[in-house]
């Protein structure tokens, strides 16, 4: 049976077991906060077809970013990012911290 242990060894700090956790939510969320409006206009691109009669003239992608802020603002290119990095911060963080300690462990299991 395999069993991993998640909680900090006797030769290992706290900082160091969590390190991998708070870096990878970190880079998760960072990631997140960075792609968040190309992705925004990606959804926005792809729902225009379908909410406008057939023939309207397409937006390209900066014609609609800079439509978005010249309409609503800054902060209209950002909708919905709460939602993205309350992901980020859940899976992104526990996926890559839990990969880097098995990896960890399994390293010292097998010897490097």
């Amino acid at each position: 049976c395999l069993t991993i242990p998640m909680a900090s060894t006797p030769n290992k700090s706290t900082a160091s077991t969590l390190q991998p956790f708070v870096t990878s939510g970190l880079a998760a969320c960072t990631a997140s906060a960075c792609i968040h409006p190309i992705d925004l206009a990606k959804v926005r691109l792809q729902l225009f077809a379908v909410s406008n009669p057939p023939g309207t003239p397409v937006p390209n992608f900066v014609q609609l970013l800079r439509s978005m802020v010249a309409k609503d603002g800054i902060k209209s290119i950002y909708a919905g990012l709460s939602a993205s990095l309350t992901r980020q911060c859940t899976y992104g963080t526990a996926r890559m911290g839990i990969h880097r300690s098995i990896s960890d462990y399994l390293q010292k299991r097998n010897g490097g």
